[in-house]
């Protein structure tokens, strides 16, 4: 837009904004320019050369933080112009001062159908990009036809902003991608680099939701990376002399995606990944981004020994960098690295060190989250030293939250003892205890409560000490809420077994009248301290004239929680034998007997009745006797009245809601409270069959119809979908190779190294001893007085950030024949070049790795690389009749137990073995954890109560039964599995890990 154009008015707003001293001066400036602008708009026949400045001085007004609103429809009409600039000025204004979801959409649709058919490109360009920006899932219906048409336009800029906004369409609604899945294929091979680039994005997409529907297209990407590396693209696509560096990153992510625990697929990324990074290292920055995703790409595919080796060389060169930026680069490759094998850290323990007193923050915490992944039992309590110091030094919220979360995991996971647990969690909820869950807290008191279950001795012991560690932290003046919570609880249960010299039970009392006094953010945490004072005095008889005033003082709170226990507090102490009843010591853990019925109430019912008081009527019999029986003849209640009712929310029906059983018959065990008792004979005869399974919609991609792309052209080679056989699940998976033993001296010390005692060692070298010890192939010395750590204080390890699973091989069978090539070709040993493809794809083959079998002869020249059934996740069918043996489907754990909650609460406390598992998961439901329950464990739901669920299941062969009770705080989620054979929980406990 030349400065001829523009009025005398737009160039006097432009330099009194510039040049204004102060925020108020620009908004009078502001304001005195939108009231011209409302008059100008007001006028009638404004020509568009005019209407196109207005609303570029509109555009200011809002993006310095005025309402423009008056100018929105204005925008809109601008897009009807004839005139191409005022159509994309028009366009350019919408994008900026709407959203999709605005009321002014529906004026545009008409415009933007028009334009997308319009013979102009800069027409259809304009549309395209206020289609990626504006569309709503309203609008997809009636565009997106138009969009996929233009995949195939001849301008490449239409292609490129086409399979943009078809990834935008992707992302608000995936199963519109469905009926266009071939055209999105084939732009992978558009003959411009920037086109296919393009496509890139929706097929990351497209692969995250669904893996399987793109591990057929491994090869092509593959060959499109190889041809990348050699130059093969225009020099118009080389940054800093290095060939599509973003496209090199975008098919590195791809790549990784699709590798992951699929050894097929990796062992054809291999050469490449190697020849990547060989040429990616010039010494450029750009050429350092490709090198850490190859880094990222290695550590998520199979793994490979020699690949590992070289992104741990380069990783080496990075954190022995003086560049923080490359420092820092490498201290995050190395935490990739050490969750394949955490020995190539050791060769860097004073690096380590270095970064964690280095003065930049960033750097500082990327360390400490490397030590957080290579955290073994051999260095927990010297991580968890250092994480401690941090939070104790940080005054970041969010750091010192990341840091509370770390630290309680690595306890629980790592603690060698009951004691050390107790110490670290009391340093935790004094340094960070507004950011520490209640779960953790409740972790704590149940571990003092149950013990290690192993030894009555040891674990009397161990409330001995934490009685007189917190009687100590008792008279500390400023404590957290959590804390305080969790000693009042401690002592209220255990006070009696003080040890501690000068403590006698008159002190404790008055250590906790004095600390209720204090003040406390957290409402229920004087509601904790009077529940102890009441458990003491009831326990031990004690009366006090302390724990008098408190009650009476705290009896006329304003809290009524507080109120009802002081108040509850003084009925009870009028009856001390019925006190030590309801208080008895040590009763945390035994099952409460709950009469339902409340039995005890009848004779006072009937006597109550037998004096003419009405009969209890439930919600039902209410609304019934409402109904019928309260109509009446009198005209002063027939007159008409106001109806406060609200009308009800509309509900939709959730497909994952399971039918719950009536909550009725529990008592006594475990977390439902069963009492005892056998199991009826229910369980065997509804093993055979009755499991309800939810049926859960895959994302990704789906295919309607069996049709697919094969070397004579779009046919039907293999008979309707119904007609297909069953997929047959993976075979078992084979163990994951080791790579602990080194290939070369630089990331292990020799044996004569590590066994020749250095001279003297540093106050450094002896922190980095600690922190890598017990990681082979380093120089840190492991304690020779060191004991094997115990369990765990808490059942199960529930760690933060666990690492990758390992990738699972599948056991593939070599075929008879080989399958046709996807990058066919009759030559066979030409390479595919991108820039060279016509629309008949007859040509270049396939440059796959040396280890893919050949092209089948009957594929012909007219097979094209990307013609391939996205939906199918299957190999083509080979050419030869021979076909592999068929590999036998692993035998199941569990099969479906449809069963009521009255059965598991009555079998719960017959079953002997029980082990809880802690973790973390994208479970945000109950019922979407009860799905996977059903999908990955083969369990069937039982009951959903608020953020708890049960299954069931049923040991196969046999009969036996097996509960699950999961219970849901996203992100985190405990299930307890209960059995009678300890193997069968330790095996269903393993596959919870994967919920």
């Amino acid at each position: 837009m030349s400065g001829g154009h523009l009025s005398k008015e737009f160039f006097e707003l432009v330099k009194s904004i510039g040049e204004s001293r102060s925020k108020q001066e620009e908004d009078k400036i502001i304001v005195g320019e939108i009231a011209i602008l409302k008059a100008h708009l007001s006028q009638p026949q404004i020509s568009p050369k005019k209407m196109k400045e207005y609303m570029i001085r509109a555009v200011y007004c809002e993006m310095l933080g005025h309402d423009a609103g008056f100018a929105y429809i204005h925008a809109v009409k601008l897009t009807h112009e004839k005139n191409l600039f005022a159509k994309r000025i028009g366009y350019l204004t919408c994008n900026l001062f709407l959203h999709k979801d605005h009321e002014l959409m529906l004026l545009l649709i008409n415009t933007m159908q028009r334009d997308l058919q319009s013979a102009n490109h800069l027409e259809v360009c304009a549309a395209l990009t206020s289609v990626c920006r504006l569309v709503n899932n309203e609008m997809i219906p009636a565009i997106s036809p138009l969009v996929f048409k233009l995949l195939s336009h001849p301008q490449e800029v239409v292609r490129k902003k086409a399979i943009v906004a078809s990834n935008r369409f992707f992302k608000l609604e995936q199963s519109v991608v469905l009926d266009y899945k071939d055209q999105i294929r084939k732009v992978l091979c558009d003959p411009d680099p920037s086109v296919m680039g393009a496509s890139l994005h929706i097929l990351y997409e497209i692969a995250k939701a669904n893996v399987s529907s793109c591990k057929d297209l491994v090869p092509s990407f593959v060959s499109i990376l190889k041809q990348i590396t050699e130059h093969r693209l225009p020099r118009d696509f080389d940054y800093h002399r290095m060939p599509a560096p973003w496209l090199q990153v975008k098919l590195l992510s791809i790549l990784g995606l699709l590798g992951t625990a699929d050894q097929k697929s990796s062992e054809q990324m291999y050469e490449i990944l190697q020849e990547c990074m060989r040429r990616a290292d010039s010494g450029v920055n750009v050429g350092y981004a490709i090198i850490y995703e190859c880094v990222k790409c290695i550590t998520r595919i199979y793994p490979d020994h020699s690949l590992l080796e070289l992104a741990a060389s380069n990783i080496s060169r990075f954190i022995s960098s003086d560049n923080h930026n490359l420092k820092y680069l490498g201290v995050t490759g190395l935490a990739q690295i050490v969750q394949v094998n955490a020995s190539y850290a050791a060769e860097h323990q004073m690096v380590v060190v270095d970064c964690l007193e280095d003065t930049d923050e960033t750097l500082k915490r990327k360390t400490l989250d490397l030590l957080f992944r290579m955290t073994n039992p051999q260095n927990a309590t010297v991580v968890v030293d250092k994480l401690t110091f941090h939070m104790r030094t940080s005054v970041d919220t969010h750091l010192r939250r990341e840091l509370v979360q770390r630290i309680t995991s690595l306890a629980e996971r790592f603690a060698p003892d009951n004691e050390w647990y107790v110490n670290t969690m009391n340093t935790v909820f004094e340094l960070g205890g507004d950011l520490v869950p209640s779960e953790t807290a409740y972790n704590l008191m149940r571990l003092v409560a149950e013990g290690t279950g192993e030894d009555e001795e040891k674990d009397q012991e161990f409330r001995r000490f934490a009685v007189n560690t917190y009687l100590k932290l008792l008279e500390k003046s400023t404590l957290s809420d959590i804390l305080v919570q969790v000693i009042a609880w401690v002592l209220g249960e255990y006070a009696r077994l003080v040890t501690e010299d000068g403590y006698t039970m008159d002190d404790i009392i008055d250590l906790l009248c004095d600390c209720i006094d204090r003040p406390f953010e957290d409402v229920s945490t004087r509601g904790y301290l009077v529940n102890a004072l009441m458990k003491i005095v009831g326990q031990r008889g004690i009366t006090s004239s302390t724990v008098d005033g408190v009650i009476r003082n705290y009896r006329s709170s304003r809290l009524t929680d507080l109120q009802q226990r002081c108040y509850e507090f003084e009925q009870l102490r009028q009856s001390p034998g019925l006190m030590q009843k309801v208080l008895p010591y040590d009763a945390s853990c035994e099952d409460i007997t709950m009469n339902k019925g409340l039995t005890f109430l009848d004779s006072f019912v009937r006597q109550k009745l037998d004096e003419g008081a009405k009969p209890y009527q439930d919600a039902v019999q209410r609304a019934s006797a409402k109904e019928f029986g309260g109509h009446s003849n009198e005209p002063a209640e027939s007159k008409p009245t106001l109806n406060f009712t609200p009308y009800e929310a509309p509900s939709k029906p959730q497909a994952g809601a399971f039918p719950s059983a009536p909550m009725g018959g529990v008592g006594g065990g475990g977390p439902f409270g069963g009492g005892g008792g056998g199991m009826d004979g229910g369980f065997s005869s509804n093993s055979g069959g009755g499991a309800s399974t939810a049926q859960s919609g895959s994302d990704g991609l789906k295919i309607a119809g069996p049709r697919k792309w094969g070397p004579s052209g779009y046919n039907n080679p293999g008979g309707s979908s119904a007609d297909r056989p069953a997929e047959k699940p993976a075979p078992p998976a084979a163990p994951e190779p080791s790579y602990s033993t080194p290939a070369k001296p630089a990331f292990g010390a020799s044996a004569k190294a590590a066994a020749a005692e250095p001279p003297a060692m540093t106050e450094k070298q002896r922190m980095a001893a600690a922190l890598f010890g017990g990681i082979g192939g380093g120089a840190a010395a492991k304690s020779s007085s060191a004991k094997p750590p115990p369990p765990a204080p808490v059942a199960a390890p529930a760690p933060a950030a666990a690492p990758a699973p390992a990738p699972t091989p599948a056991a593939a069978p070599a075929p008879a024949a080989a399958a046709a090539a996807p990058s066919g070709g009759g030559g066979g040993g030409a390479l595919l070049d991108l820039l060279d493809l016509d629309e008949g794809g007859g040509g270049g083959g396939s440059s796959a790795p040396a280890k893919a079998p050949a092209a089948s002869p009957a594929a012909g020249g007219s097979d094209d690389l990307m013609l391939l059934d996205m939906g199918d996740s299957s190999p083509p069918a080979p050419s030869a009749p021979a076909a592999p043996a068929p590999v036998a489907a692993p035998m199941p754990i569990l099969a479906p137990l449809p069963i009521t909650i009255e059965q598991v609460g009555s079998t719960w406390a017959t079953l002997p073995s029980e082990r809880r598992v802690q973790m973390m998961t994208s479970c945000t439901t109950c019922q979407d954890l009860m799905l996977r329950f059903q999908n990955l464990i083969n369990a069937h739901p039982v009951k959903i109560i608020g953020t708890e669920g049960i299954a069931a299941g049923r040991v196969v062969p046999g009969n036996d039964p097996c509960f699950l009770h999961g219970k849901l705080s996203p992100p985190r989620l405990e299930v307890l599995v209960r059995a009678r054979d300890p193997d069968v929980v330790q095996r269903v406990a393993q596959l919870c890990q994967n919920v």
